[in-house]
């Protein structure tokens, strides 16, 4: 196992401790793993069709992520 990757299992937390909803700083904790950026979730939104996995709460101005069509946009990109 290399330096990095046993990094990454010790700085992460397991998939179970994130939850169903996500805002876009928890997005990109869940996807990269390292914090990632909230930008790079933007990215992701206008480039790579990411925009499907949030949906937007009646009377909040914020946009949740959904964590099974995150694993479901995950798993298709791993596919491509």
């Amino acid at each position: 196992m290399s330096e990095f990757s046993q990094w990454y299992k010790t700085v992460r937390p397991p998939d179970a401790n994130f939850p169903k909803l996500m805002n876009k700083k928890q997005v990109s904790w869940y996807v990269f793993g390292n914090g990632g950026s909230q930008d790079t979730i933007n990215q992701l939104i206008k480039y790579m069709d990411f925009g499907t996995t949030a949906m937007s709460l009646p009377g909040h101005s914020t946009t949740r992520f959904v964590k099974p069509k995150i694993d479901e946009w995950l798993a298709k990109e791993e596919g491509m």
